[in-house]
């Protein structure tokens, strides 16, 4: 009986895994890009890495809707695609920070403050060698603002150099994407309004409306 319950359950193993692969290989290769660029950017949320919206956007990029024969799919993958075109926009705008001046740079490192026998280690170095509790804690503390600030510099000239690529490749994807059709307009306009709070964005995405354009 045991030797039948195991060949059961392994049978049923092995079902699983057969119907994992061949639902993976059932994904076209659209699917598999799509799929790509939305765990970049859930990559990106969670790690605050910018180099994972670039790669989503490489992804969104390879995705050529018409290789789909079937309207319905096309449609469908090309509203994803929408979706996440916007949300990365979305996303810029969330993140970049008006006041970021790329002037103030972070230092390398910090210097630690004069020990109590004279001794000035160089920077960098590490607090416990620090004799004075209260010093210790106060350079402490300067070395995380400091590691804050050089990560947060970091971040901010990689989103806007994403700045200046990622919204002109949304609005070159609605340009070849989306028609003059009503359902189209209705569509993309709803897609907007959902997605995009910053009212200059939005102003601007809008401007792809075949309606607002003279």
């Amino acid at each position: 009986m045991k030797f039948r319950i195991c060949i059961a359950v392994t049978g049923l193993a092995i079902f699983i895994a057969a119907s994992n692969c061949a639902g993976n290989e059932s994904m076209t290769e659209n699917e598999r890009y799509i799929k790509e660029a939305r765990e970049k950017i859930g990559a990106f949320e969670t790690e605050t890495e910018a180099e994972r919206l670039n790669e989503a956007s490489r992804a969104l990029e390879n995705v050529v809707l018409e290789q789909e024969y079937d309207a319905r799919i096309r449609n469908r993958l090309r509203s994803e695609c929408l979706t996440l075109w916007l949300e990365m926009v979305a996303i810029l705008d969330r993140r970049l920070d008006s006041e970021f001046n790329p002037e103030d740079l972070p230092n390398k490192l910090v210097q630690p403050p004069l020990n109590s026998d004279g001794t000035l280690y160089p920077p960098g170095a590490d607090p416990a060698l620090i004799d004075d509790p209260k010093a210790r804690a106060e350079y402490e503390k300067a070395v995380a603002a400091n590691n804050a600030k050089i990560n947060n510099y970091r971040l901010q000239t990689h989103l806007k150099r994403l700045n200046d690529q990622i919204p002109q490749r949304a609005a070159e994807f609605i340009e070849n994407s989306y028609t003059e059709s009503a359902d189209d307009q209705k569509e993309l306009k709803a897609a907007i309004d959902a997605k995009i709070e910053n009212p200059a964005r939005k102003a601007d995405l809008m401007k792809l409306l075949t309606t607002q354009k003279p």
